[in-house]
């Protein structure tokens, strides 16, 4: 199931998890994550909402405001959430996801265009040019990325 802890549910959220794992079912967790600006996790599965869409295309186009970058609480979120699932006895957990190409990191002009903020991912798609971590290819690790190695490097 896709499993995501908000604001609302997050008193009741390992409680939950631990319910799940009580049925004696195996449990696969197959989606949880959360965006890299400020209080994101706060959101749970709602963090897209925060962005503007074409009505022709259904592309993302910008940020609705201006967000507060906020990779250390995204990478927390996930840490956090990971230890949840381990203390209750998730078979397994997938985080959502590794990048979204359309939703890029853009530096400079205005700051509603870093779509890369709303973007879930654990990496920032970089547009027309290359990382630095990884040369050669258009993308750049954010700190989940490292979090997520961390934990289960162990």
């Amino acid at each position: 199931m896709d499993l995501y802890r908000s604001a609302e549910v997050a008193d009741q959220f390992a409680a939950g998890v631990r319910t799940l794992v009580a049925q004696g079912k195996p449990v696969a967790i197959t989606e949880f994550g959360t965006a890299a600006y400020r209080d994101a996790g706060e959101r749970g599965g709602r963090v897209l909402e925060v962005v503007e869409y074409s009505e022709d295309t259904g592309a993302p186009l910008r940020l609705t405001g201006e967000f507060v970058r906020d990779e250390p609480g995204q990478a927390g979120y996930l840490r956090e959430l990971l230890e949840v699932f381990d203390a209750a006895g998730v078979d397994s957990a997938i985080v959502f996801l590794f990048a979204l190409d359309n939703y890029p990191h853009r530096l400079g002009g205005d700051p509603r265009d870093d779509l890369d903020l709303a973007g879930i991912g654990i990496g920032k798609v970089l547009k027309n040019r290359c990382g630095e971590t990884y040369p050669g290819l258009p993308w750049e690790p954010k700190a989940a990325f490292t979090a997520l190695g961390e934990y289960y490097r162990g």
